[in-house]
């Protein structure tokens, strides 16, 4: 915690100097502090807090009289605090910010703009998720499986909180686009989170992904994604190492008169590799709900474990159950400039797919201060 404290007071004594408004180099802070506590069901009861840091660099390179069509991203990451699920004990989690103890670039990579923005090339440290199988509305939520599904996070891509090298495309027509990228297929260091490391390792493989979508200016939006993971790792359903994990989702969301806004995440993923077979994801948020600003939504994620999974553990003393589903209700609202609240409430059915635990009720409360 020292370490964050330490870091946030050198952000905020430079935000002033770095982010005007006009200025090329925009500077961004914000810290995000949590309290999750289990109420009941799960593996114990119990309370956890977190923290996390997000330091933000936006260069344009043309306004920075470099170059024209450009675009520098610096990312500086910051977390601590214990894990929610160590006493719920669910396979999805249930805090989008818990992750290991660690200070370190989170992203840092050029793009350059072609044909009036039509096309774009991105180059360096890069988080998949920021422009894959992301939905605006869902973002509201604080459980992660709204943020990517459980298909595709299980296999470990370039994502929250340790990111990969990538080389990334993408195409813009009026309504379309398509995303296209290769990624090194294993991020960081497995041994040593803490830090930032780039490594290229025989063994990392490629995580490769496209992406097609349809989006309008209203907020709409529907996409269609796969992907390929190459990376030698171990095969969760039978221990053997593998080194060709596929999956596929689709996506959707619909904007209801700026008010009210409903999601949909379907994915799968091969269940001879991955012992969650698919994901269905939905919610509706509503925006204004008491206050300007204010949002209010409610939304369910189910994974379900493939067969070979299922019939890999069915000898156990206490078996495995099919499926896990999380219930998120949750309410967020600006307090005063920088300042914001939420909290939310979870159910957890079949916590894990372990029959010996109880379903879970939490709570959650957040506050964001943004410098």
């Amino acid at each position: 915690m020292k370490k964050i404290l330490t870091l946030l007071l050198l952000m905020t004594a430079s935000v002033s100097f770095c982010a005007r408004a006009e200025s090329p180099y925009q500077l961004a802070t914000a810290l995000t502090l949590e309290s999750v506590t289990n109420l009941d069901g799960g593996i114990r009861e119990g309370s956890s807090e977190l923290a996390n840091v997000d330091l933000t660099l936006a260069i344009d390179t043309g306004a920075a009289g470099w170059w024209g069509n450009g675009a520098w991203f610096v990312y500086v990451l910051g977390d601590t605090g214990d894990n929610p699920s160590d006493d719920v004990g669910d396979v999805q989690g249930i805090s989008n910010i818990a992750t290991d103890e660690a200070l370190k670039v989170y992203e840092f990579w050029y793009q350059h703009s072609f044909a009036d923005d039509s096309v774009k090339v991105l180059f360096g440290l890069h988080d998949y998720n920021s422009t894959f199988y992301s939905l605006e509305s869902a973002g509201l939520f604080t459980h992660p499986s709204f943020g990517i599904g459980p298909d595709t996070s299980q296999v470990g891509p370039s994502i929250f909180s340790t990111t990969s090298t990538a080389l990334h495309f993408t195409f813009a027509g009026e309504n379309n686009y398509l995303l296209a990228a290769i990624y090194d297929g294993i991020p960081g260091d497995p041994n040593d989170p803490r830090g930032t490391h780039v490594q290229f390792n025989s063994g990392d493989g490629l995580f490769s992904a496209v992406e097609w979508g349809w989006a309008t200016d209203s907020k709409d939006k529907l996409a269609l994604g796969v992907w390929q993971h190459t990376a030698e790792v171990e095969n969760p359903v039978d221990g053997e190492m593998m080194d060709d994990n596929t999956g596929v989702y689709f996506i959707a969301e619909k904007n209801i008169n700026d008010v009210a806004a409903v999601f949909v995440q379907l994915g799968q993923a091969d269940d001879e590799f991955n012992q969650l077979e698919y994901y269905g994801g939905t919610g509706i948020t509503f925006t204004g709900f008491w206050l300007d600003g204010d949002g209010l939504g409610l939304a369910v994620a189910h994974a379900r474990n493939g067969d070979p999974y299922l019939d890999a553990n069915s000898a156990t003393d206490s078996g495995v159950d099919r499926a896990e589903t999380a219930w998120e209700l949750t309410y967020f609202a600006p307090v005063v400039d920088h300042l914001n609240l939420q909290g939310s409430f979870y159910y957890i059915q079949n916590p894990a797919m372990d029959k010996t635990l109880d379903d879970a009720l939490a709570v959650g409360a957040r506050a964001y201060i943004e410098f």
